[in-house]
């Protein structure tokens, strides 16, 4: 049988963010935002986060979003008390998980798949009138064919660079 940590939990069909300041700005900063998952069970600590957005309800999204995928389930809430504006004391790493370089890399990422969509459809429409009935390019429309291609290849290794140097491993 688990033994539940002294955790704060609220389930009263509030929303989630009731009570929280309207504090949206267009500028993002930096929040703390603490999660407990299934680690209280089991007399674990909830866990800090630190990320930036524009404000406590995108912060408390972003954060619950990151500890309910790490975890793999979908008992997490956010610690209210444990929440707020700012960057915690101590040292990253340590005494709370630093998110910010995590998320300007999806945002990265997140480019570069937008990017990647413009290239295909960009190739699609400049090849498009060289291929046949059958999906295969027309052997008179072979050279057009192979000029499209060429002129997104040098696009196309510039997005796998840009890629490759987000691959996560630092």
């Amino acid at each position: 049988m688990r033994n539940a940590q002294s955790t704060p939990e609220r389930y009263g069909g509030e929303p989630l963010y009731a009570g929280l300041p309207r504090d949206y700005s267009q500028t993002e900063r930096p929040f703390t935002v603490t999660v407990a998952g299934p680690e209280r069970y089991d007399g674990g600590r909830p866990t800090t986060y630190v990320l930036d957005a524009c404000s406590t309800e995108k912060a408390w999204a972003r954060a619950l979003a990151w500890h309910m995928a790490a975890e793999e389930t979908p008992d997490c809430f956010v610690v209210e008390d444990g929440s707020f504006e700012g960057t915690p004391g101590g040292r990253a790493g340590v005494d709370w998980s630093d998110l910010r370089p995590e998320c300007q890399r999806q945002r990265a990422l997140d480019g570069l798949a937008d990017y990647a969509t413009e290239l295909v459809r960009a190739f699609d429409e400049a090849t498009r009138a060289h291929m046949g009935p059958d999906g295969e390019v027309q052997q008179e429309h072979r050279p057009a064919y192979e000029r499209a291609v060429s002129r997104v290849r040098f696009d196309g290794w510039t997005m796998v660079r840009a890629l490759s140097a987000l691959d996560g491993r630092g």
